[in-house]
């Protein structure tokens, strides 16, 4: 009797260890796992900014920052956005656009294309942190970063 009752409390004992590993499983690939896009958090006090991490023309700088907002255009007319004077970018290049609680890419038919993580988009494409998006000679990085803190040198997505 002594035996049948240990051995059922080792059987509850492996399927408690294994449903413990599997929820501290779960909980990591939920914190850190692929799938996470990014999202706004007013509560966090933040919101995204491009971050330029390589620029190969004479008007964008790198470090310079963007933070977003809810439509910013990029291209190389004057009246987007973010204004890349690269023969590369086309005239209204792309849009980052907010979708309910993300931001999402969108190439504008370029000529060039619009690349995110070295792969060429073909379609409306989620951002996450640490994303990189190369347009034309310029390469930015997606993060996420207090908006109250602005880093020099600081640009709204307006900047021109």
């Amino acid at each position: 009797m002594a035996e049948i009752l240990l051995a059922g409390l080792r059987f509850v004992f492996v399927v408690l260890m294994y449903l413990f590993l599997w929820h501290a499983l779960r909980l990591m690939y939920l914190e850190l796992g692929p799938g996470h896009t990014l999202k706004r958090s007013p509560a966090a006090g933040g919101r995204p900014v491009l971050t330029v991490l390589e620029a190969k023309n004479g008007n964008i700088k790198r470090g310079e920052r963007y933070f977003l907002g809810e439509n910013i255009t990029i291209g190389r007319d004057k009246h987007n956005d973010i204004v890349i004077n690269d023969i590369h970018v086309s005239a209204r290049h792309a849009v980052i656009t907010r979708s309910g609680e993300e931001w999402q890419l969108l190439d504008l038919d370029s000529t060039n294309g619009t690349y995110v993580n070295g792969q060429l988009i073909t379609g409306p494409q989620s951002l996450r942190p640490g994303d990189q998006v190369r347009i034309g000679g310029v390469t930015f990085k997606v993060g996420w970063e207090d908006a109250s803190r602005r880093p020099f040198p600081y640009r709204t997505g307006a900047a021109r």
